[in-house]
């Protein structure tokens, strides 16, 4: 008996250590959160846009004029002769920009130059051996931007000022000799569409369209000692490109937190 109330002693004094122990190492770790339970609002994060960025884009642009000129008139009706040009060719440059998110929400600026050389001349109906030419070069853009984002992704339309060098002639046809002329920076309006996608950080392909109208109006040709004075051309002209650009975000981007998700 009195080795069974010695081992029931020792054991007693046994677990009593144990839970002092254990008190001492503090409770178990338990959950992070009640069992069945999460967190209400779990925040997500996305690509952010902000940011200065420069660039270059490549790509093909049709360019159509529709111009009357005055000084072959027609000999019956002694209407000026009409006539339409168009073409499509390659467009090149480069641009520099600035925007701002706002959650999925995109705003900035955009200044661009395309380099643009189209010449087209057609032959007159009413007078022999006479050429009507004309050209366009040398596209600037100057546009606000309203965008789109999510994640690396970014949708936006894109309007404003545009300016071209556009240019009017007319010469003889077998020897080139120049009857009339005129040329001059044009003022007019675009707008485009585009989409764009954050390859790596710093780093943007995108593709975008843009649509550009001038109305030069009635233009006086000045005239050599062979052409007609007195001649004019009244004109409109559109531009419509299709583009390829490659964006490099400068600075350091952080990625931005948008509006929260409830947790499920």
């Amino acid at each position: 008996m009195r080795a069974l109330r010695l081992g029931a002693a020792v054991a007693a004094v046994a677990a009593g250590l144990s839970a002092g122990t254990a008190r001492a190492d503090g409770p178990p770790p338990g959950p992070a959160y009640p069992p069945g339970y999460l967190p209400a609002y779990m925040p997500t994060v996305t690509y952010d846009w902000t940011g200065v960025y420069v660039g270059g884009h490549i790509g093909a642009a049709n360019a159509r004029r529709e111009f009357t000129y005055d000084g072959t008139l027609d000999p019956v009706t002694l209407l000026p002769e009409e006539f339409a040009h168009s073409a499509t060719s390659f467009v090149g440059g480069g641009f520099v920009g600035l925007q701002k998110q706002w959650s999925s929400i995109v705003l900035g600026v955009e200044a661009g130059y395309l380099w643009l050389d189209d010449t087209q001349s057609t032959g007159s109906l009413n007078v022999a051996n006479t050429t009507l030419s004309s050209s366009v070069r040398n596209l600037f853009l100057a546009t606000g931007k309203f965008g789109f984002a999510n994640d690396n992704m970014l949708a936006y339309f894109k309007g404003g000022w545009a300016s071209s060098e556009i240019g009017f002639r007319s010469s003889v046809t077998n020897t080139g000799a120049l009857l009339t002329s005129s040329s001059g920076r044009e003022n007019g309006w675009t707008a485009g569409v585009g989409v764009e996608y954050a390859l790596w950080e710093h780093v943007i392909f995108g593709v975008e369209y843009d649509y550009v109208a001038f109305n030069p109006g009635t233009r006086p040709q000045v005239p050599t000692g062979l052409g007609p004075p007195g001649t004019n051309v009244a004109s409109g002209l559109d531009i419509q490109s299709v583009t390829a650009r490659l964006s490099f975000k400068l600075g350091i981007s952080h990625p931005a937190a948008v509006e929260s998700i409830p947790a499920r």
